[in-house]
């Protein structure tokens, strides 16, 4: 039996390096189990039953080959359907009756998506005339905004392609929690809008609008 979480996390292409994920109906019946363990199928009845040991296994195998090449989030965030705003914060996840992971609430990934700056932030001016670059400057890592060079903040956006966003999201006012004791709201997996990641490497979210100062530049050239 799958979790909500980690079935979410099965089931989206953004938290694995390579490969398809699996089927929805993949967690209910993994591929390498053979239709004889269906009691009601016709290999069932001409060759009898299928050994409960051996679909333990394979379901096992299965499971632990699948869980193995996710990339972990670092934090759940939970949304309230028509909120505009989500909290990953103790109090949030309480109020949700779900469970957080292990670095919950310690302000890792808002601090990667800072490091990594903005999609829109316009990129540091060339070594030729940026006064950071040059040979008497006290610092060549940071630039004047505070933020890390172009390299550093590639590599950071690169790091938040690998680590997926869990969002939670009920609806305020029904039940958190149903007969089975599992949380009623859905689980959602996405990557930072600042991120870069082979999933969302020819989405237009990286490209900056063209400003007064690149607009003359390309008046200039045609």
């Amino acid at each position: 039996m799958y979790s909500p979480e980690l079935s979410a996390l099965l089931l989206s292409p953004y938290t694995r390096p390579t490969g398809r994920p699996p089927r929805p109906s993949h967690l209910r019946e993994p591929p390498a189990l053979p239709s004889r363990a269906d009691p009601s199928s016709e290999d069932a009845r001409l060759f009898g039953p299928f050994s409960k040991r051996r679909e333990v296994n394979i379901r096992w195998r299965y499971f632990s080959s699948q869980w193995k090449r996710l990339y972990p989030p670092l934090e759940i965030c939970v949304k309230q359907r028509g909120a505009p705003e989500t909290s990953s914060e103790e109090d949030a996840i309480l109020n949700a009756r779900i469970r957080g992971v292990g670095m919950q609430s310690a302000g890792l990934l808002a601090e990667l998506k800072s490091l990594a700056g903005s999609v829109s932030e316009r990129p540091p001016a060339p070594r030729r005339i940026d006064p950071v670059y040059l040979p008497h400057s006290a610092s060549r890592i940071a630039d004047r905004r505070g933020l890390p060079s172009r390299f550093l903040r590639r590599r950071y956006r690169e790091l938040l392609g690998r680590i997926p966003t869990l969002t939670y999201s009920y609806v305020p006012g029904q039940p958190v929690v149903g007969t089975n004791d599992c949380p009623t709201g859905k689980y959602k997996v996405s990557l930072p809008e600042n991120a870069l990641s082979p999933h969302v490497s020819h989405e237009t979210a990286h490209s900056k609008l063209l400003d007064a100062v690149d607009l003359a530049w390309f008046e200039r050239g045609g």
